[in-house]
Order: C-alpha cells, then sequence, then structure tokens
C-alpha cells in the first residue's frame, strides 16, 4: 500500500508535480502506440472502402458483357400505349407494324334469374366445367344465397360467385369464367330442375361443330420440304380469286402454311372439295414415213418425182410411275420437329372429302398442308377443320351476360384470332403484346434499337471507374514538406502513399481500360476511344488528362452502338477460340485483374485488413503492458520521494534540536 504523504511539506518541493511529469515523460510510448492505433484504424477503413468500390467496379464492369450485356436489346413504341402496349426482346425485327383490335378476349359471364331472397330451391347436383376442369356441387336445396356459398365452396378454382342484390328483396348469382377466350366457356351439366328453378338454363344445348375454315393466299403458298422431295418438277399452281379453290396441274408439290393454327383434337376432321381430271394425251406414233417432193423440168413441163419412202423414228413421251395420282398431306410440328403424314386421294373420288385428323394428330397443331399432283389436274376447295362440340348434356343458358369470344386483331392486314389480351407472344416475332382496347385505326408498333440500356450501362461503368481514380488518388497522394519537421503537412498525405499494392492495382486498372482486343467482327471495336470513350477530348488540358478519368462523347457512342453493336460488343468480351466461352475483352479482362482484391475468401484487400486487426491487437498488448509499468513506476517515485521527505523531515528535526541546544547554552 502506497503510504500517504504530503509532498513538500518537509522539502519545500511539488513532489507531486515532479511525479506526474515523470511519469507523463514514461508514458510516451503509449501515446506513440495509440497514434499508430489511430493509423491502422484508418488504413482498415480506407481498405473498406476501397473493397466496396472495387466490388461495385466489379459489377458495373460484368454489366458489359456476356447474358448481362444488352447491346442488341429492341424497344418497341406504341403509338396509342392506352390501346396496346408491347414489350421487344432481342429476337424482335426492326421495323413497324400496322395493328388492329377488332375485339378483345372476354370472360363468359351468366346470371341465374331475379329470385326472391326467402324462396327455397331443390335440391340436386350441378357440375361445372371450365377448359376441361370440373367441380361438382352438391345442393341439398334451399335458398338462393346458400348456392351461392356452395358454388363458392367447391369451384372458386375456376368460376368467380357473386350474390347482388338487384332490387328490394330479390337477388341474382353472377358466374364469371377465370379464364379468358373461347376456351373459358362455362359448361354447365346436373339437375335440370335445380337449374331451371334458378333460371340458370333453358333446356338442352344443341350441338354444334367448332369449324376452323383455311382460305387460300397465294403469299403462304411454297415449295414441298419433306424427306421426300420429288425431282424434276413442272407443273403449275393456281389460286382461285376468291381463296376457296385452287387448282394443281401436271407433276407439282406445294405446302400451304395455315396463318391461323387449327388444333386437332380426338374426333376433328378435315373436310375439302376435290375434282380430278386426266390431261388429254394425244397418241403419237413411234414412227412416221416421209419422202421427198421432188419437181423436175422436161423442156417446159413439170414433174412430180417417185416418192421414195424414208423412215424417221420419232421419240416417245415416257409413261411416269406414281403410288398415288393426286392427295393432300398435313404438317404439324411435335417437341421443335416436323411430322407429315401423306393422304392418297384416287382420282375417281367423290368430290366431298374427309381425312380422319384425330387419329394421327390428337392435341396437336396443324402449321401446314401439303397438295401434290403427279399428273393430271387436281382440284382442292374450302377446306375446313371441324371438331364437333359434345355436349354430354349440357344446358342453354338463360342469362348470358359476356360471351366467352377471343380477342381478334389485325397485324398488317392479317387477321389472327388468340384466347386472352395479356401477354400475347406469339403473334409478332419477339414481341410481348398487351391488348388493352379496340382500335377505331390501326396502331403503328415501331420496333427499333434500344440504345439507352447500353448507354447507362457503360455510363454507369465510366462513374465507378472515376470513383476508383478519386479515391486512390486521395489513398495515395504526397505532400511537398517545405522544411524539415513540418508533421502537419505530412498528415495531409494520403494513408496508403508509396504502398505497392495500390501502385499496382492502378496501373493494372489503367492498362486493362485502355488497352486494345483482338476482334473475330467484320468492323472490330479494338480500343475504348473508337465508341467516344477516352481520358479527355483532343487539345484537353494535361492536368486533366493526367487524372485518368474517363469521359465520354454519348453522340459518338450512341452512334457507334447503333451501327456497330456486335463490334462494341466485342470489345468488352468475345471468344477468340470459337469455343462459345469469353475469353477475351477489355471488360473480361478487367474482371480478372479485380478478382484477387475481391474474391470470396481471403483476397489482397482482406489480407491486409487481417493485418492492420493484428497490429491494432499488439498496439493494445503493449498499451495494456506499459500502464501496469507506469502504476509500478509511480508507486517507486512516490516512495522515493517518500523517503526523501522523511529523511529531509528528520534532518531538520536534529537540526532545530541542536540549534536549540546551542541556543540554550548561551542564555545560561
Amino acid at each position: 500500500m502506497m503510504p500517504v504523504t504530503m509532498g513538500g511539506m518537509a522539502s519545500g518541493m511539488d513532489t507531486d508535480s515532479i511525479i506526474s511529469k515523470l511519469v507523463e515523460v514514461e508514458a510516451q510510448p503509449i501515446k506513440q502506440l495509440q497514434r499508430s492505433k489511430l493509423v491502422n484504424n484508418r488504413k482498415k477503413e480506407a481498405l473498406n472502402k476501397l473493397s466496396t468500390t472495387l466490388k461495385d467496379l466489379d459489377s458495373k464492369t460484368r454489366d458489359l458483357y456476356g447474358f448481362r450485356a444488352s447491346y442488341d436489346e429492341k424497344k418497341a413504341v406504341s403509338s396509342d400505349p392506352a390501346v396496346i402496349d408491347a414489350v421487344a426482346a432481342k429476337q424482335a425485327d426492326i421495323g413497324i407494324k400496322k395493328i388492329e383490335i377488332l375485339q378483345l378476349a372476354s370472360f363468359h359471364k351468366i346470371a341465374t334469374d331475379k329470385i326472391d331472397s326467402e324462396k327455397k330451391l331443390p335440391g340436386g347436383k350441378i357440375i361445372i366445367d371450365v377448359n376441361g376442369v370440373e367441380k361438382t356441387i352438391s345442393f341439398k336445396g334451399g335458398k338462393l344465397k346458400s348456392l351461392n356459398e356452395a358454388i363458392g365452396e367447391e369451384a372458386s378454382d375456376i368460376v368467380s360467385s357473386d350474390y347482388v342484390n338487384t332490387e328490394e328483396k330479390n337477388y341474382i348469382i353472377g358466374l364469371t369464367s377465370k379464364t379468358p377466350g373461347k376456351k373459358g366457356e362455362i359448361k354447365i351439366t346436373g339437375s335440370e330442375e335445380l337449374l331451371k328453378e334458378a333460371g340458370i338454363i333453358i333446356g338442352e344445348k344443341v350441338k354444334s361443330q367448332d369449324e376452323t375454315p383455311v382460305v387460300f393466299d397465294r403469299k403462304f403458298f411454297s415449295a414441298y420440304d419433306g424427306e421426300t422431295k420429288p425431282e424434276g418438277q413442272n407443273g403449275t399452281l393456281s389460286v382461285g380469286v376468291d381463296g376457296k379453290e385452287i387448282k394443281v396441274s401436271g407433276f407439282l408439290w406445294q405446302e400451304y402454311e395455315i396463318p391461323v393454327k387449327a388444333e386437332v383434337k380426338k374426333e376433328s376432321i378435315l373436310k375439302f372439295g376435290f375434282t380430278y381430271k386426266k390431261e388429254i394425251d394425244e397418241n403419237v406414233p413411234y414412227m412416221i414415213e416421209t419422202g421427198p417432193e421432188d419437181e423436175i423440168n422436161v423442156k417446159g413441163i413439170t414433174l412430180k418425182s417417185y416418192n421414195v419412202s424414208r423412215v424417221r423414228p420419232l421419240s416417245r413421251k415416257e409413261e411416269k410411275k406414281f403410288d398415288s395420282v393426286t392427295g393432300i398431306g398435313v404438317v404439324v410440328i411435335d417437341d421443335g420437329k416436323r411430322v407429315e403424314k401423306i393422304y392418297p386421294i384416287d382420282a375417281d373420288a367423290a368430290k366431298n372429302q374427309e381425312i380422319p385428323l384425330g387419329r394421327d394428330f390428337d392435341g396437336k397443331q396443324i402449321s401446314r398442308l401439303i397438295f401434290y399432283s403427279n399428273d393430271g389436274e387436281a382440284a382442292f376447295s374450302e377446306p375446313v377443320v371441324s371438331t364437333p362440340v359434345k355436349t354430354r348434356g349440357e344446358f342453354e343458358f338463360k342469362n348470358i351476360v359476356a360471351e366467352a369470344s377471343n380477342s381478334r386483331l389485325k397485324i398488317d392486314g392479317l387477321e389472327i384470332e388468340r384466347d386472352k389480351n395479356d401477354g400475347l407472344t406469339d403473334v409478332v416475332k419477339g414481341l410481348t403484346m398487351d391488348l388493352k382496347q379496340k382500335t377505331e385505326t390501326p396502331v403503328e408498333m415501331k420496333i427499333s434499337p434500344d440504345l439507352d440500356k447500353p448507354i447507362l450501362k457503360i455510363k454507369a461503368f465510366i462513374d465507378s471507374y472515376n470513383y476508383f481514380m478519386e479515391l486512390n488518388k486521395s489513398l495515395t497522394k504526397t505532400v511537398k514538406v517545405d522544411k524539415p519537421g513540418q508533421s502537419e503537412k505530412l498528415d495531409e498525405s494520403g494513408i496508403f502513399v508509396g504502398d505497392m499494392m495500390m501502385v499496382r492495382l492502378e496501373n493494372s486498372i489503367k492498362t486493362t481500360v485502355s488497352g486494345a482486343y483482338p476482334s473475330r467482327e467484320t468492323k472490330p471495336v479494338k480500343m475504348f476511344n473508337q465508341m467516344g470513350v477516352s481520358t479527355g477530348k483532343p487539345n484537353s488540358s494535361w492536368e486533366t488528362i493526367k487524372e485518368g478519368k474517363l469521359v465520354v462523347d454519348e453522340e459518338e457512342l450512341r452512334k457507334a452502338i447503333l451501327e456497330n453493336p456486335d463490334g462494341v460488343k466485342s470489345f468488352f468480351g468475345s471468344d477468340t477460340d470459337g469455343d462459345n466461352r469469353i475469353d477475351s475483352g477489355m471488360a473480361f479482362n478487367l474482371v480478372g485483374v479485380l478478382a484477387p482484391y475481391i474474391s470470396s475468401g481471403k483476397n489482397i484487400i482482406a489480407s491486409k485488413i487481417e493485418f492492420e486487426d493484428n497490429s491494432i491487437k499488439m498496439a493494445n498488448d503493449r498499451i495494456k503492458k506499459h500502464e501496469t509499468h507506469l502504476k509500478t513506476f509511480e508507486d517507486k517515485l512516490r516512495k522515493k520521494f517518500a523517503s526523501m521527505e522523511k529523511a529531509v523531515s528528520g534532518s531538520k528535526s536534529q537540526q532545530s534540536w541542536m540549534n536549540n541546544q546551542m541556543g540554550g547554552g548561551k542564555s545560561e
């Protein structure tokens, strides 16, 4: 325990102040270690900021090549977005499409009669079918509201059921299909008594035929492209003015692409008119006899010479042999592959023909029809894909609020039908269209290159690159010292001034961005400045260029992407050895340069942060040891000064006693 002292009482010195100053001098190493810790923490913060900056640069760089790149993106701009809107994919063809919406697809909606809310309905079973999905409602009988609740519980997946008050105590049930278009038609079977009492049906529904007629258009015909292509074709094709009939004469095989694909079901048939006539072929002799018709003049008298017989053989037209004289074929696309079947027709067949399509193509869509003639002239007229609609005891609805109808639209004059309004992807190549309302006049859909996306990505990369250059400059800047010992100016220097890692990183990034890269494109873009990106425009000041920041001429960049998207794409990332893997390009190489600094795990920056953490830990340990030493040092000083004070006090007491003794002798 440190003795209690009253500093300087005996010696007259301020021993506490002396001890405090001596301890302060002894504590200088701690202050130095604390300053080192401060530097270590600043370096950690700077390294974390550098890591974040490099990761952002890496992300912006990756946006410039590979699947993230968007130099061939397209955009679709509608002249009336309130009527029709669309999103274009890369595959869309540049141009203008004129689109007319003749009819929107609608949801089938029916209703009951207006019924008193207290009226009791009989029990029974109701089967609701929408697009092949059946739901069965077992109703025990009761009020209309109870029937609505029963329908909601069992059939809410396929129809929405609304219980609506129309007037006073009268209510109706409204049933709306949840599937748009014709395929969303509501079909109801079950207890006829219950359905009639509720005012849902009139009676049994009459059977009908679902027919898809084929109208001929010369521009959709092409040469037969099947597995066995007949050679030596020399026939002709003629199309009727009204598009109802075609004639195939001589030796000719043709395909007709159906504009509106016909869906085949099990009972579907192809109906068409057919006639055939054999061309009249005159009999040609194997040989003919000829003789000269010479004349001679004898003394003014003209005489015909003797007709000498001469035989000249003639070629006979070779008779061709075929498995069938004429016929029709059907083509479908199944899992991306062409599947076809030829149906031969006898020359003396009946005028009205039917082919059982469902037997061979159930569940498929017919894309093409094949018409052929090997001899003579075959006429085909008014083909129709017909499917009988089975009612299975279906009923005719009493109150139809909205029919189940498909959307109908014209694309450049060609009429198309679809079963929905939104998300149409198979109408115009590369477009996803949303139909909103009928058109009064054609709407123009302009498809053009979307230059904004790639330009934004390139500018984002430039901003990230320039931010790195600013950060790097602040971390490595040097300050000129005019006189020795100007430590305040040294503090203004960058925290990593002279750090070789920072020097290598900056040089590697600059070299990669400003380098030239090979390209296999016809119009190669080998350097960044070929698309308007550089460290400064011509005649820029040296100070601007020396900063190393990138500047962009957006007009030149836009022009480069518009005129040469493949060249720009190849500059950022390209396949130079033909293995379908990107192995070169500015962006590809820059990602490789950044990887050692930001990759997961113990990268270069993470290692430097760990070093700073260890330095801080070591400094803390040394500070702790020195603080223990300071306490011991102060205790020793206080003990020494206490001993000194005690000695001085004793000496003064002895001197006082001696003075008293000596002074006392003189008095006597």
